[in-house]
């Protein structure tokens, strides 16, 4: 097996800490990122139990430099940067959009769509003088026009994601690029927890039926999504843990229940 070098924004937990966990075990090189410090040093004493080929910093996705960061750090570790994955991401507040603080959309705006463009943007910079690599972005719940009440701004900031990526693609097709996106379907991690945090008990009754029946476990999702990343050869590629037929059963369990 080739080890390769992977570098995770938003990685000091949930599925980002998964997928660096998983990476790590099968021999790969990991640079972990969040944006607290503590977080970040707590991930990695967690992580170097697995393996001592893992390095992390922190910093705010929205900014360049923490993007341009992650990348040296990779190089002057271990060599290369051979997969970036876009991970970071946050929730919106159980709200309709018309509720929501001016300050809550700017920041959900800047970290899933501006941070994960400047992301990409830095990345590609960087592969293109590198000569390879891989870049994949994470979608969530809206990707593919799917609309929820109360999820307005959040699906609309993973539609984007999955039109900015496509275009990207197209951009990239006559270089040694590849680039796609991570379609995780609904997993159990914190994030979940609060962006219902400010529920009524009604809607929090709701949504435990819903993860009953929808969300999956990171430690069964990611091992699927971390196999794909790496068997990737395609110049576009949307990789789904969950496929038409399985989606069906689920939402099925759903509308039975």
């Amino acid at each position: 097996m080739i080890s390769r070098s992977i570098v995770i924004t938003g990685s000091s937990r949930g599925i980002g800490f998964g997928l660096a966990k998983y990476f790590l075990q099968l021999g790969h090189k990991i640079i972990i990122n969040g944006r607290s410090e503590n977080h970040v040093k707590k991930a990695l004493q967690e992580l170097k139990k697995i393996s001592s080929s893992v390095q992390g910093i922190a910093g705010d996705v929205t900014k360049e430099i923490t993007h341009k960061a992650l990348i040296s750090l990779c190089v002057d570790h271990f060599g290369s940067v051979d997969i970036y994955i876009n991970n970071a991401g946050i929730p919106q507040d159980n709200k309709s959009f018309i509720k929501l603080k001016n300050t809550s959309i700017e920041d959900l705006i800047y970290t899933n769509i501006y941070g994960l463009m400047i992301g990409t943007k830095t990345a590609v910079n960087f592969m293109t003088t590198q000569g390879f690599g891989k870049i994949f972005n994470m979608e969530g719940f809206g990707s593919d026009g799917r609309i929820l009440n109360k999820l307005t701004l959040y699906g609309t900031s993973k539609r984007a994601v999955n039109y900015f990526t496509k275009s990207i693609s197209n951009e990239l097709k006559s270089s040694s690029i590849q680039i796609g996106t991570l379609n995780p379907g609904m997993v159990k991690t914190d994030f979940l927890e609060i962006s219902m945090s400010d529920s009524s008990e009604a809607e929090k009754k709701q949504f435990e039926k819903v993860k009953r029946i929808m969300a999956e476990n990171v430690e069964t999702v990611v091992p699927v999504l971390a196999d794909k990343i790496l068997k990737s050869t395609k110049n576009y590629d949307r990789i789904k843990f969950l496929g038409p037929g399985k989606l069906f059963i689920k939402i099925l369990k759903l509308i039975l229940s």
